[in-house]
Parts: structure tokens; C-alpha cells; sequence
């Protein structure tokens, strides 16, 4: 079977596709469609993963002159994904979203080909919605998405990486040690606002990833504070596995990325991007805090102050921490990767 994967423009959408890819190429003919604008392609060829790239760019717009091109760039990369697609005659296109997946969903539908999503926020994205209504199984990470979309969906949970997952069954709680994560870009309100934190709560030691492009720029937050807050641009994927198997509190941003908190069973405080489209972090955070696994902080509504007790609160009361890592173990689910591509079989059999 032929298998066109999409899905890009940003890690939140590229990195679950590719841990699709790492099971689909043991049963499937298998090649990523995506932008050369985005991060897709130098992930695939780090991966040894085919990939056809476009010139296709987001639409921020359409009421702007360089919404208009953006818009007209799209359409392009839709007739050229119809070009290559009629010759690779795929049995299925698998889309987890993103700007760059639009052209490929489009080129599908005109083609007849059956189509899978996968909706990794509890709503999903502008390109997401715009084919739910033709793809023929639409898969989701959160509880709520199937009420978001109106029809019928397949709740497989996350995709994660198997070595976070391998990384996390020898678990190792260390109670004083609070993750802070704000994506690979790094989120400047948690960049300023832990480390003022943290010097209201002496006994917790922090390890916080900056972000690559913040991270000089935050090194000087944390002077006097260097004995216990170990602050880095980035935690690759080892540092990473150690962080899930080690924490007990993560303090990020609210992206489908805190379904890596559920593999890892640790609470979290959520402060999700007030900016993100459709206010999706929000959504995701209300999931979390209403199963008890998190608390949902307003980035314009919490202080320095406020942030400290939170802190406190969390690792203070075991109780309440073993009801999160029960709610968080309820809600995981550890086959999610397998039970996504079960669908995509699915779909093309339809």
C-alpha cells in the first residue's frame, strides 16, 4: 500500500506524523508531502523518510494583499499535489494539520482519495476543519474533540515517542524537582515569570528549557539562583526522557505536547498561549484541569505570587498528586501510535 503522509509547518503537527511514519514504513510504501517553508523536510531526511516539499506558506489573512499571495501560493501547491498524487495513485493521505497539509487534503479530495486526520489539540486546527466533513476516519488526542467537530471520532490519544515512553516505566520521582517547558521556541512569560517564582519557594529545584533564540536573553533572570535552577536553551531527547522520569510538576505552555505529562503521570500548571488559534491551549488545559491532572493558570491573571503557591500546593499535597497521576494514567493511552495507523488502514479500506 502507498501511504502519502502530511502535516507541518511547526513540530506540534510534524512530530506526531513522523512517530506515524516510524510504524507505517514497516507495512507501507511511504512518502511526506509538506513545505519547504516548514521544519518537515530537514525532519524526514534526518529520518531517512521521502519527502515531497511546496511552496506552500500559512494564510494569516485573506483581507491583506500578502494574505491574497499566501492564498494563491496554496492553491498552486494543490495543483501541484494533484500532479504527483495522480501518478503515485496512494491509497490513503494521513494528515495531522498545519498549514502545509492544506494543499495535500485538497489535491486528495479532488482525486477521490481516501482521507485520515489526526486532531492533536481538542480543537482542531483551520486546515483540520475544513476536510473533517470528507475524511473518511478522524482521529483525536483529546476527550472533547468529537463534541468540537459534530461527527464521529476515534479517540486513540497521542502519538508520543517511544523512547519517552521506554524512558518513563522506570520512573524515579524526584519530589523537588519542577520541569519547566516552553516548546522548542521557549515562551518569554515563563522565561520572566518562574524564576521570580522559584526564589519564593527555596526548597525546589527547577530545570527549565529556555528555548534556543531566549536563551541568553534569560540567563540573567536567574542570578543568585544558579545552585539549584539549571537553566538550558533546549533538552534533546535523552535530557528529555530523564526530565519525564525524574520531575514531579511541570510548569508550560498548554500545546498537545502535555500529553507527554499523562505518559509520565506528573501534574502540571498550564499557562496556556493566549494567542493560539481558536484559543486551542486553553481548551486543552480545561481538559487537564477538570480531570484534576493540572491547574490552569491565565498567563494575564497570574503573578509571581500566585505562581509560587501553585507551586507549593502541588508538591505539597501527596493526595492530591497520586489522584492526578490516576486521572493522568486514565486518561493516556500507551498504543496511541498503533491505534492512529490502525485507523489510516482503515480508512484506505473504506
Amino acid at each position: 500500500m502507498r501511504v502519502i503522509i502530511t502535516g507541518g509547518g511547526t513540530g506540534g503537527h510534524v512530530y506526531p506524523a513522523l512517530e506515524i511514519c516510524s510504524i507505517a514504513q514497516e507495512e507501507a510504501d511511504l512518502v511526506y508531502f509538506g513545505s519547504h517553508r516548514g521544519m518537515e523536510g530537514a525532519a524526514c531526511e534526518q529520518r531517512g523518510i521521502l519527502f515531497k516539499g511546496f511552496d506552500s506558506v500559512p494564510v494569516y489573512s485573506y483581507k491583506s494583499l500578502e494574505g491574497v499571495k499566501a492564498l494563491a501560493k496554496l492553491m498552486k501547491a494543490s495543483l501541484e499535489a494533484k500532479k504527483v498524487m495522480a501518478v503515485m495513485k496512494p491509497g490513503v493521505v494521513f494528515s495531522t494539520g498545519g498549514y502545509s497539509s492544506a494543499p495535500v487534503m485538497r489535491a486528495a479530495k479532488s482525486l477521490g482519495i481516501p482521507l485520515a486526520i489526526h486532531a492533536c489539540d481538542t480543537i482542531p486546527g483551520r486546515s483540520l476543519r475544513m476536510f473533517a466533513g470528507y475524511a473518511k476516519v478522524v482521529t483525536a488526542t483529546f476527550r472533547a474533540t468529537e463534541s468540537i467537530l459534530g461527527r464521529e471520532v476515534i479517540r486513540t490519544g497521542h502519538p508520543i515517542r517511544r523512547e519517552l515512553r521506554d524512558a518513563v516505566r522506570g520512573r524515579e520521582e524526584e519530589r523537588d524537582l519542577v520541569l519547566v517547558l516552553g516548546g522548542s521556541g521557549g515562551a518569554k512569560y515563563l522565561n520572566e515569570m518562574v524564576p521570580r517564582a522559584a526564589r519564593m519557594v527555596p526548597g525546589i529545584r527547577v530545570l527549565h528549557s529556555a528555548g534556543k533564540a531566549q536563551y541568553d536573553s534569560a540567563k540573567g533572570s536567574i542570578l543568585g539562583l544558579e545552585d539549584r535552577y539549571d537553566l538550558r536553551p533546549y533538552l534533546e531527547a535523552e535530557a528529555m526522557a530523564a526530565a519525564y522520569r525524574t520531575g514531579a510538576l511541570a510548569i508550560a505552555r498548554s500545546g498537545s505536547t502535555v500529553s507527554e505529562f499523562a505518559m509520565a503521570r506528573i501534574p502540571s500548571i498550564l499557562v496556556p498561549l493566549p494567542t493560539s488559534a481558536d484559543d486551542h491551549q486553553r481548551r486543552n488545559a480545561v481538559e487537564f484541569e477538570q480531570m484534576g491532572a493540572a491547574t490552569l493558570a491565565e498567563q494575564d491573571k497570574t503573578t509571581a505570587e500566585s505562581l509560587a503557591e501553585q507551586i507549593n500546593l502541588w508538591l505539597n499535597d501527596q493526595s492530591r498528586r497520586d489522584k492526578a497521576a490516576q486521572a493522568l494514567s486514565e486518561w493516556d493511552v500507551p498504543d496511541a501510535t498503533l491505534r492512529i495507523w490502525s485507523a489510516v488502514k482503515l480508512a484506505a479500506s473504506q
